[in-house]
């Protein structure tokens, strides 16, 4: 069963009008690496959506007629089946010292103590701290993104263009040399494709790794708290109990939640319904949409985040039937909590709506709105009712559930 509803509800919840965010991405990497700039990265992804199934269910949604869970009579929906004390087989939570020695020696790995080097010149391998400036070679005038101050470089680690890093093998700190280099024909930045340039670069400082693990190194780390190598073992280990945690619990709830809606039998959805969860689940993609190009710097739409769905799966359906059978599996899920909520007395109060709203208002960062009491007359109260109450019975099925370890 694909656990979509823990998607959905996580993009209702989400995806509000709270905060006015202007993020802005991460700095685009210079002209002097190997990599295409933020902008090109966007022609990219553009050309690649251009070829991406645009659902047809997405299109024209304000037309739709909707209406809230609590205007149902859930029984009419779905018969259930067992939900209390159902049992799920889950192994507990477990981490070995042979896990964390693993975590140490990849974050040592990855984040090595460094050693400054005085006495020869660089070679393969060594981490150089340079200046540089890169200018075209015909007009000698400086082009834009090819200027760094204290920039450290991992000498053949091809970060940069071809003959960049090899340039300077053999180069004595204090040092300037000139470098004179082609960009690829092919490179992302159409000013510099296959442009003759010359980069003056200065060796400021070399180091190079060290394969010992210190105190000085742990402390090195920054993790709170952490100034021996001993408290940074506690660190991570207390760090990998909390994720074995927190994907057990996530585990636990997707087990409890398969296993009682399979116990369920559901008749037809009502369309209307069908309808506001199909609403709400374009929401949630289009959040999961922007939040992907913030961070990745590819412009994505809806359509995009199905279609990556349905590879990461390896699903053979077409978008529309994907999506439609997502929607329709939420919509029953939550004629089902309403169902098993009515059965157990289950209930999300005025209060509770009122509790979780001032919370994200008051914890929000930045907001477009100057007052809580302008804020909450923005927001739809039902799509919180269902959210909550989605997750109080969550909350009881898993309290009632029978979790036994797996056979040996």
């Amino acid at each position: 069963m694909r656990n979509k509803i823990a998607f959905l509800l996580a993009g209702v919840l989400m995806a509000t009008a709270l905060t006015a965010c202007n993020g802005q991405s991460t700095e685009a990497t210079s002209d002097a690496s190997t990599g295409t700039s933020a902008d090109d990265a966007a022609a990219t992804s553009s050309s690649d959506g251009a070829q991406t199934q645009t659902i047809s269910a997405l299109q024209n949604l304000e037309n739709l007629e909707t209406m809230a869970l609590a205007e149902i009579n859930p029984e009419e929906f779905v018969t259930l089946g067992e939900y209390k004390g159902v049992t799920v087989e889950l192994a507990a939570p477990n981490v070995t010292d042979e896990q964390v020695e693993e975590q140490i020696n990849s974050i040592f790995t990855n984040n090595p103590p460094m050693t400054e080097v005085t006495d020869r010149a660089v070679q393969d391998g060594d981490t150089v701290n340079i200046d540089y400036v890169g200018k075209y070679a015909d007009s000698g005038e400086a082009f834009d993104g090819g200027t760094a101050q204290g920039a450290d470089l991992v000498i053949g680690s091809n970060t940069y263009i071809e003959g960049f890093e090899s340039g300077l093998v053999g180069v004595n700190v204090g040092d300037t040399v000139d470098l004179n280099l082609t960009f690829p024909e092919n490179y992302g930045a159409e000013n510099l494709a296959g442009k003759d340039v010359v980069f003056t670069v200065t060796v400021n400082s070399i180091k190079v790794a060290s394969d010992e693990m210190t105190d000085e190194w742990a402390a090195g780390l920054g993790a709170e708290g952490v100034t021996t190598l001993e408290e940074l073992k506690t660190y991570v280990k207390n760090g990998m109990i909390t994720d074995a945690q927190n994907k057990y619990d996530s585990d636990l709830e997707e087990a409890v939640l398969e296993k009682v809606t399979e116990a369920c039998e559901f008749k037809e959805v009502p369309q209307n319904l069908y309808n506001r969860y199909l609403i709400q689940q374009n929401e949630s993609l289009e959040y999961y949409a922007s939040m992907y190009s913030m961070y990745m710097g590819q412009q994505l739409t809806a359509s995009d985040i199905v279609t990556m769905m349905i590879q990461q799966e390896g699903s053979t359906d077409t978008p529309d039937d994907y999506l439609k059978a997502m929607v329709t599996e939420a919509t029953q899920q939550f004629i089902m909590f309403a169902a098993i909520a009515k059965n157990e007395g289950i209930e999300v109060t005025e209060e509770d709506i009122d509790a979780y709203l001032k919370d994200a208002y008051d914890n929000a960062s930045t907001t477009a709105y100057s007052t809580y009491e302008e804020f909450k007359a923005t927001v739809d109260p039902e799509v919180y009712r269902e959210g909550l109450l989605a997750e109080k019975v969550m909350a009881y099925l898993v309290e009632n559930a029978n979790v036994v370890e797996p056979a040996e």
